[in-house]
């Protein structure tokens, strides 16, 4: 019996396939289509999703995939008219100076461009290669749950063979439907939808259009079509967003010969000889819903599953891996026994409000120059109730009996090792290598020390009992036959970077968040008392 049944193999199951085997935990993950779906939809990795990647190993696999996207040109840049060719450039320079668009926080990894349909299949295969029961083809049409476990009714669609698995806990990532919590009977928060749309994924070379004015995304206003053109490798495959007014109409009402030649329109090319290939549609919207529980019983929601809203600022698969990550670790305290199951009643008030955030600050981007910060009359209030995306992403900030102390807010502007923040990244020297201080983070917790010695030796004799690693960060640059495994922090910034003397410690979490620093009641002999505490002990 696995310990964790996934339902679902997009970014986010995927993503916790690998989180999970990065925690040593056992999984199967099934999902109900055979191959990944064609129609482009997540196009941009956030620089705290790459982090996650980094994390679990696969950051340099995920980088060769978005080195393969883009076959001209950059992905950025924003255009507007009543065609591609009749389209004019929108000054963004104000955006790109700051990093809002993608976050300026100081990290070891950076935003990836890298669609959903290159990076799904790397992380499969990762996942395959690293011994993951993956099973692509089978659908899960059922499941019950008791005290000890869940058992899920799975039907292979090649065969129509059923069988049941039973699995410790059942992770849903099985996307914006969702039918686990459609069974579960979980209502969501949400808003009604601004706009429809219907996604047309094509293949036209627009190579010479283009040329020297790429884009990452087209605003198309013109009296016989509107909607939006992103760019998937700015060349020969481009995904339009057909508006249509669901009042009048429905997707039933655009055939595809109607939908060629709205793209033609939208396109705006003089050739006539230019060849469009409609590869696949879908419908969409603008509503948002939001999960009411994240947990029911031995059930968890992540991804769509959990939060549904617009595309826009790119937040959605990026806050379903960063759910995932969060859960791996308490799944496995608690599967391995260092934790009781209450340790999992932390993951809905840790991720539950960045699910309303994103879905709230997708909703105020719906007017597309809103989304690039620039303000009109009718965009105004919206844009001034954006937060960065930075902010967004990164610095936000847990609150859940996983965290010691009385966090204030759930977000801050600096991350400064404040309990329930990521930990700040600073580089690092170790033997002559260079590292991140998020790279001493996980698969368990660890104590990030400030390189006093006396201090540090007694922080050692804090953690002989506890699955903790201790890493003392010593300031300054190497001797020249610098001790093995020693941390030298060569500019000495640490104690300032987090705000505590050399004495000092933070207590970081497996998924690289503080749980505890010193000067909020952490030392020596209270170590083990706030570990047990924030790992529900």
């Amino acid at each position: 019996m696995p310990s964790v049944l996934i339902v679902g193999g997009g970014l986010v199951g995927l993503t916790a396939a690998l989180c999970l085997e990065h925690q040593g935990v056992d999984y199967v993950l099934v999902e109900r289509n055979t191959e990944p779906t064609v129609l482009p939809r997540s196009r941009g990795m956030h620089t705290r999703a790459v982090e996650i990647f980094r994390q679990l190993g696969v950051e340099d696999a995920v980088q060769a995939a978005s080195a393969s996207a883009l076959k001209m040109g950059r992905f950025g840049g924003a255009r507007t008219g009543r065609s591609i060719a009749a389209s004019q450039a929108l000054d963004l320079s104000h955006v790109l100076a700051t990093g809002a668009m993608v976050g300026a926080d100081e990290s070891p990894s950076a935003f990836c461009f890298c669609p959903q349909v290159l990076l799904e299949p790397v992380l499969r295969e990762l996942a395959e290669r690293r011994g993951g029961d993956i099973r692509f083809g089978t659908e899960l049409t059922g499941f019950t749950q008791d005290a000890d476990r869940v058992t899920a009714t799975l039907k292979d669609r090649a065969t129509g063979r059923t069988s049941t698995l039973g699995a410790d806990y059942l992770l849903a990532a099985d996307g914006a439907g969702s039918p686990v919590r459609t069974a579960l009977g979980i209502t969501s928060t949400t808003r009604p939808a601004t706009h429809h749309y219907l996604n047309l994924y094509f293949r036209a070379d627009l190579t010479e259009l283009v040329r020297d004015r790429t884009f990452s995304q087209c605003e198309i206003n013109g009296p016989e079509v509107s909607g939006l053109f992103l760019a998937k490798n700015n060349t020969d495959e481009w995904s339009f967003h057909l508006a249509y007014d669901p009042e009048r109409e429905s997707p039933a009402d655009y055939p595809d010969d109607r939908c060629l030649a709205l793209l033609r329109t939208a396109i705006g090319a003089d050739d006539p000889g230019l060849h469009i290939e409609l590869l696949a549609r879908g419908a969409w919207d603008t509503g948002t819903a939001v999960a009411d529980a994240y947990r029911r019983g031995r059930v968890l929601l992540a991804g769509d599953a959990a939060h549904r809203h617009a595309p826009w600022g790119g937040f959605g698969a990026n806050t379903g891996i960063a759910d995932v990550h969060n859960l791996a670790w308490k799944l496995a305290a608690v599967l391995r026994g260092q934790s009781p199951d209450t340790l999992l009643d932390t993951y809905e008030p840790e991720r539950r409000p960045c699910g309303l955030l994103v879905a709230e600050q997708a909703w105020l981007r719906t007017d597309f120059l809103a989304r690039y910060a620039l303000r009109t009359p009718h965009n105004a209030e919206a844009l001034d109730r954006q937060r960065g995306t930075g902010e967004i992403m990164t610095r936000y900030r847990y609150v859940s009996a996983a965290v010691h102390g009385a966090p204030a807010g759930d977000s801050v502007d600096v991350l400064a090792g404040q309990s329930g923040t990521r930990v700040p990244h600073l580089w690092l020297d170790r033997d002559g290598a260079r590292l991140s201080t998020l790279d001493l983070c996980g698969p368990g917790f660890a104590l990030l020390t400030g390189g006093d010695g006396a201090a540090g030796a007694a922080w050692a004799r804090a953690v002989e009992a506890l699955p903790v690693a201790v890493h003392p960060i010593v300031a300054g640059k190497p001797g020249s036959e610098p001790g093995a495994g020693v941390l030298h922090d060569a500019e000495g910034a640490w104690c300032d970077v987090v705000g505590l003397s050399p004495k000092g410690a933070v207590l970081v979490r497996p998924d690289g968040f503080v749980a505890a620093r010193s000067d909020e009641g952490l030392t020596p002999d209270s170590l083990g008392r706030i570990w047990r505490s924030v790992t529900g002990r």
